[in-house]
């Protein structure tokens, strides 16, 4: 048997939904089933590609070195042509049983789908975010065939899900909700800051303002209120094209004691030794490894209500959930939570009981099962 996984991802970073689909592929290789992946990158070839070659996957590269260098808004479309030819080129060469199908989010291009079903190959979409983007009728057709004709369509959010059908004008009955692997230890246990008086949040992602809204900070953090307070914020992640305009904010409005620019760091754990909580303003989530990774170490969050957040977390409780990513919404929920700091090492001791109870110890494990169900259905 062979399982083709093809990505409409183009590039770094690697997030949550790329390591679960990359670490099933793995699994599968150990198990002696062919893998064969294609996958469309910029400048460098992600690692995490070179390591499933290393394992035996043969990869196939559509690497587009230009893409990245345009700003997003004057990005030229897909070539459809280009691409469909390079579909069946790997198609016809590979011959895999059965294909996963990783969309960004849920209106990529479906590219593959006409042709998988030209073809009669069985497939299934994993959908890794959906945003609040809206779908032409003329497309509306197309969309639905590749929704309807999966296997499958795994999300990571019922949020997603719920947005997708709205989007695509259609139930999707044969839709699950799926977990994403987490970079920390299942029994993480990470000792208190020390109390000094003083209360540090961290917000951990890309530097990405489209989708984790990283701007707010400066919006709500630069009133006069905020500035007089013992609060500081340190950003984890690397950049995907908004670091240089973080780091001019922040000089600009002068709130380099507020918010400081930590880079990537690869120990979580220590990152939450040193910090009270987790603040992430996204505009739009599938499902943020770090509210989860957060919680596992027993530490409240403030998020916007997007994705998975308003699922894991329970507002008040275990942390703090802003209807929307507006400056306003999040400095009055940022308010709230500020006013209850006295709480929150309970509410992260809480937080973290509750994870355990909604959350997957292994969600690798879980999905390999659910693609090997599905593959071996048509042998």
């Amino acid at each position: 048997m062979k399982i083709g996984f093809y990505s409409t991802m183009t590039g770094m970073p690697w997030g949550g939904s790329e390591v679960l689909w990359s670490r099933v592929a793995h699994q599968l290789l150990e198990n002696d089933i062919q893998v064969t992946v294609n996958y469309r990158w910029w400048e460098d070839t992600p690692r995490e590609l070179d390591r499933l070659r290393s394992a035996g996957a043969t990869v196939w590269p559509r690497r587009d070195p230009t893409w990245r260098s345009w700003p997003y808004r004057l990005k030229s479309p897909l070539n459809l042509e280009k691409e469909t030819d390079h579909l069946r080129r790997w198609l016809a060469r590979e011959k895999p049983d059965f294909v996963l199908v990783i969309l960004g989010y849920h209106l990529n291009a479906v590219t593959p789908a006409a042709e998988l079903i030209r073809r009669q190959i069985p497939y299934a979409i994993n959908v890794q975010a959906a945003s609040t983007e809206s779908l032409d009728d003329i497309y509306l057709n197309e969309f639905q065939t590749a929704y309807t004709n999966a296997e499958k369509v795994f999300f990571v959010s019922q949020e997603n899900l719920d947005r997708a059908e709205t989007t695509l004008a259609i139930e999707l009955d044969h839709a699950e909700i799926i977990d994403n692997p987490f970079n920390v230890d299942w029994h993480a246990n990470p000792a208190w800051p020390a109390a000094d008086d003083s209360f540090q949040l961290a917000c951990v992602g890309r530097i990405h303002f489209t989708s984790k809204g990283q701007d707010l900070l400066i919006d709500v953090l630069k009133q006069d209120k905020w500035r007089d307070r013992n609060l500081s914020i340190r950003l984890f992640g690397d950049s995907q094209g908004n670091r240089t305009q973080m780091e001019r904010l922040i000089e600009r409005y002068g709130l380099q004691t507020q918010i400081q620019l930590a880079g990537y760091s690869e120990n979580i754990e220590d990152v939450w030794a040193n910090h009270h909580g987790l603040i992430l303003p996204s505009r739009f989530e599938g499902a943020a490894l770090a509210v989860v990774e957060t919680m596992l170490c027993n530490r409240i969050c403030i998020t916007t209500d997007v994705g998975r957040n308003r699922e894991l977390i329970d507002d008040g409780e275990t942390g703090f959930i802003a209807a929307a990513a507006t400056a306003d919404l999040l400095d009055t929920t940022l308010e709230t939570a500020w006013q209850r700091r006295g709480d929150w090492q309970a509410m992260g001791e809480l937080a973290g009981t509750r994870i355990r109870e909604r959350y997957s110890e292994d969600p690798v494990a879980d999905f390999y099962d659910k693609i090997t169900d599905l593959a071996s259905m048509h042998r």
